[in-house]
């Protein structure tokens, strides 16, 4: 939630001694009270798995069947043409040529890569994925001449020549580089991720400052497969990203988007069903100050793109605000299973009324 610039009404972001910054109502509210809707997308994933059956703007779910309107450039589809229109005017031009690549890059292989099974494997340390971003590096800079200087622009006469902006000559080697990148397995959700994140920042610069302000995960990757997946990734976009797009397709950059959904990402969920089917997730920086509770004050619903929060039950001035991490299912599930689920998705101990009083005392 990003930080207002005149205090709302009804709730207030303050530090916390334990859980960082959270959201407290600043008076008391009844069942059903408005407290926020927000729309700040800043990127999503719609699994591959469900991309024939999940709209690209708005998320509407086809239960199993395939949208008919169809980009199929893009690999996007579409519940009605309006969203379609709606999805191309935010993507914009660029937007369209980066996925329009991506597509045809996914569409040439016959699965996806087994990197993003779901593996009981450490966590990476800081210093593991400091190594594995630097052990990429090198063919990253040659993959950055080739496509035509090491800032990623094309050299500035236009000439198609070999010889680039930065007076480096491209050899066999720098397109080795491309060709090597290009055989690597592919991690289409991991790529999805990170062309949204770049078109975010390519499209909505100013927006920046609400993603920073969100806290930072130093550790966001799962396991050492999912970093890997990252960073063949990264080589993949360099070789077939459109050139505007690679002065902001960096580490540092792929590190921040990362560093900021994790943790704070919604998942996108079907609506009619208690959110039976989970289809993608995305980061909506407005609405990430709301803690975790068992048994939340406030109750989250999507309608579209957008979020709507308001207040679950009674709720007294002071209080903390807060909505659940958990699906329906998994709320009511016993204490053991939700405390699991929360520590592997969130990374954190749960420890909301519901919880402690589950604690049975030695």
């Amino acid at each position: 939630m990003q930080e207002p610039t005149s205090k709302p009404p009804l709730y207030e972001i303050r530090d916390t001694p334990h859980h960082g910054r959270a959201v407290f109502a600043t008076s008391s509210m009844v069942a059903s009270t408005h407290l926020l809707t927000c729309s700040d997308l800043t990127l999503s994933v719609l699994l591959r798995e469900y991309r024939r059956e999940v709209c690209g703007q708005c998320f509407n779910y086809a239960h199993g069947r395939d949208w008919r309107i169809r980009d199929s450039t893009t690999g996007f589809v579409f519940c009605a043409e309006a969203c379609r229109e709606q999805w191309r005017k935010e993507t914009g031009h660029v937007g369209i040529q980066a996925w329009t690549a991506v597509e045809t890059l996914i569409s040439k292989r016959t699965k996806e890569d087994s990197d993003l099974v779901d593996v009981d494997m450490p966590r990476p340390a800081a210093l593991d994925i400091t190594t594995a971003w630097d052990g990429v590096a090198a063919q990253a800079a040659l993959i950055r001449i080739a496509r035509g200087g090491k800032g990623g622009f094309p050299n500035a006469a236009g000439s198609g020549s070999d010889d680039t902006d930065a007076g480096v000559q491209v050899t066999k080697q720098h397109k080795r580089a491309i060709q090597k990148a290009l055989q690597q397995p592919i991690s289409p959700d991991v790529m999805s991720f990170c062309v949204t994140g770049v078109l975010w920042l390519h499209n909505n610069p100013a927006s920046l400052p609400a993603l920073l302000h969100l806290e930072a995960d130093t550790t966001p990757y799962p396991n050492a497969l999912d970093l890997v997946a990252f960073t063949r990734s990264y080589l993949h976009l360099l070789a077939i990203l459109p050139l505007p797009l690679l002065p902001l397709l960096t580490p540092a950059n792929l590190m921040l988007l990362s560093s900021r959904d994790s943790h704070n990402a919604f998942g996108i969920r079907s609506l009619e069903d208690d959110g039976a089917e989970f289809f993608g997730y995305g980061c909506w920086p407005q609405a990430s100050y709301f803690n975790h509770s068992c048994d939340p004050s406030v109750k989250k619903t999507r309608v579209g793109r957008t979020w709507r929060f308001e207040a679950a039950r009674h709720v007294e001035e002071g209080e903390e605000l807060s909505i659940t991490y958990l699906s329906t299912e998994e709320r009511s599930q016993e204490r053991a299973s939700r405390m699991g689920i929360l520590r592997k998705n969130w990374g954190f101990e749960c420890g909301c009324v519901k919880c402690i009083e589950g604690v049975e005392a030695p």
